[in-house]
């Protein structure tokens, strides 16, 4: 059984002020990268990777994600433990595509059959005029001139972790062939309007189009260099662990404050020297 503590995360967001913006954000959407239906070989830190297009645009439906993985054979009422996506790991909002990341480090180095199940909770104001309908209420406010609704949808997966299995390569998962594959949410922020009451009173939020538009994965893609540097991320943060289940490099901190260490005790024993020399005395 996975021991995935949960943590309390969202896309934190900024409180901007101001009229409706007519223009709108436009398209934006939440694209499982990885974990993918399939065989992979057992690793020590197995990443967890969304791609989000259009963050700005996304932001301003306030979304919340987080996703659970069991072993396939764990019984559902011991599937509690879930894992929500840090305010930390927000992608940058002036980005086309951005990457919310996270590691699951040593559980899936054996062979074994995973379920992944992950959850996007998201809000959709509108004003009665614009026929914006609302099928799945989970929460809202309703005035006059203005409605807000949230929604919570959830996707889940299967994979498998088996020796001789496909090493997880981010590129070649999100390549035209394979990207289709890929889990999304799609959303199309035609405006934005000013909540006036309720718990986004005085934020921009989404009034978004119905029915909703039908995702595009493929721009998700993960370039090599884009993966390298997800890589590189997820073993900076394994690394920060009190004991790190992957090899890492010496702390720089720790390697000059040795350095410095290693300087004082020779001047100072230099310093002891010269001052026994001067009284004539030395003592070895």
């Amino acid at each position: 059984m996975l021991n995935i503590i949960a943590r309390l995360f969202a896309f934190g967001l900024m409180a901007v002020l101001g009229a409706t913006e007519t223009t709108g954000l436009g398209f934006g959407e939440v694209d499982l990268i990885f974990p993918r239906n399939g065989t992979f070989e057992p690793t020590t830190l197995m990443p967890i990777v969304f791609g989000i297009q259009n963050p700005a645009a996304v932001n301003r439906t306030y979304p919340t994600l987080n996703y659970g993985l069991w072993s396939s054979d764990l019984p559902p009422s011991n599937r509690t433990h879930w894992t929500d996506l840090a305010v930390e790991k927000l992608p940058d909002s002036d980005s086309p595509v951005s990457f919310l990341l996270d590691g699951i480090a040593n559980d899936l180095n054996t062979e074994n059959e995973w379920d992944f199940v992950w959850r996007l909770r998201w809000t959709n104001c509108s004003k009665p005029a614009d026929g914006t309908t609302f099928d799945n209420e989970l929460g809202f406010v309703e005035e006059p001139d203005f409605a807000w609704r949230a929604y919570s949808l959830g996707k889940s997966i299967k994979f498998t972790t088996k020796s001789g299995g496909a090493r997880v390569n981010l590129t070649s998962l999100t390549t035209a062939d394979k990207c289709d594959d890929m889990q999304a949410f799609a959303f199309n922020v035609t405006e934005t309007m000013k909540a006036p009451s309720g718990s986004l009173k005085g934020r921009k939020c989404a009034v978004l189009q119905t029915p909703t538009p039908a995702p595009f994965p493929c721009k998700a893609s993960v370039a090599p260099s884009a993966a390298s540097s997800i890589s590189s991320t997820l073993t900076s943060r394994e690394c920060t662990a009190p004991t790190p289940v992957i090899s890492c490099p010496a702390k720089k901190g720790g390697a000059a404050t040795n350095a410095m260490n290693s300087q004082m005790r020779w001047w100072a024993a230099g310093l002891a020297l010269l001052l026994l020399s001067s009284s004539g005395q030395i003592y070895v």
